[in-house]
């Protein structure tokens, strides 16, 4: 693998200097190892953005590159014979989801550019065609999309009460959880959570303090399983947690440390509530997968178990 280089810079104006230009971090994945020259010389014509250009020659190479100081666009080169297709962009996708991906071809393949663009790639060029302006515009333009996308899957994927993720989002990062679970062989837990009186709560003090009671109820998960971010809240007063390092938890142990978070919580702050929950643990074994849905209805049962056994206690 190539080196970072930076391309030089001209020397700036004074109105350069008031109008500074953008940066952009680009990562190209092509085999090609004269390659490197080519598009140094392309992305060199990019008169009016700061590009920072990596060169990597093999697509297990990128995982490299997609972490705190990912690039801010992907040039994927297919223009050679043996550069590949659909399958080598959704093998570059599925490892950098986030990032805007460019797709560059031989010929004016319109079939491939279009199977690209439905999953997911901002754009296709014609590699005999491109020049500094059309490749800086079509970045440009691809970074745009892929931030306003950004912006709505997060506006649809999120609880706006809790800022956890709604049913929808939980269950797609949990689907990509369960294949990557399948992958490397790895179990997981699946965390139910079910709020005891909050329509009590609701007819007693008001919606107001009922939404107060679910969004403490969101801050105790988080307190309580540390080890993810995967947090949602269902719908109403049902909450999950997907905890992806399964093998290193015991689910006693979970049970108890929620208990202990919401005793500690009850415990301090000026509330004329309490709050209560009953939970479910239900794991995820590779050798034995399952639909992120029946996961969760396998800890919606155990939490069940839970809520029937403190009631038979209160009885």
């Amino acid at each position: 693998m190539l080196a970072p280089s930076k391309l030089k810079k001209k020397n700036l104006n004074k109105k350069d200097e008031i109008f500074q230009k953008p940066k952009i971090k680009v990562l190209l994945a092509e085999d090609n190892p004269g390659g490197s020259l080519f598009w140094e010389q392309i992305l060199a014509e990019v008169r009016d953005t700061d590009i920072e250009f990596i060169h990597i020659k093999q697509l297990s190479d990128i995982n490299k590159h997609i972490g705190v100081k990912a690039p801010d666009i992907i040039l994927l080169d297919l223009s050679l014979p043996k550069g590949g297709g659909l399958d080598v962009f959704m093998s570059v996708y599925k490892m950098a989801p986030t990032i805007p991906i460019i797709v560059v071809t031989g010929t004016d393949d319109q079939k491939l550019a279009v199977e690209t663009a439905l999953e997911g790639a901002q754009d296709s060029l014609v590699k005999s065609t491109i020049s500094g302006f059309l490749l800086g515009r079509s970045m440009r333009y691809a970074i745009g999309r892929q931030k306003h996308l950004k912006q709505l899957n997060s506006f649809s994927a999120i609880d706006e009460l809790t800022g956890l993720y709604n049913r929808r989002g939980f269950l797609t990062v949990t689907d990509q959880q369960v294949k990557i679970s399948n992958q490397t062989g790895k179990s997981m837990l699946m965390v139910f959570a079910d709020m005891d009186g909050l329509k009590a709560i609701n007819d007693t003090h008001g919606h107001h303090r009922g939404d107060m009671a679910l969004m403490e109820m969101a801050h105790v998960l988080r307190e309580a399983f540390p080890e993810t971010d995967i947090l949602g809240r269902l719908s109403g007063d049902e909450f999950v947690a997907l905890l992806t390092s399964g093998d290193d938890i015991n689910e006693d142990y979970l049970t108890k440390r929620f208990q202990e978070v919401l005793d500690e919580h009850n415990n301090y702050g000026e509330r004329n509530f309490k709050l209560s929950a009953s939970i479910g643990i239900a794991p995820y074994d590779p050798h034995t997968p399952c639909s992120a849905g029946e996961l969760l209805i396998n800890a919606d049962l155990a939490m069940y178990e839970q809520k029937k056994q403190k009631k038979g206690e209160l009885l």
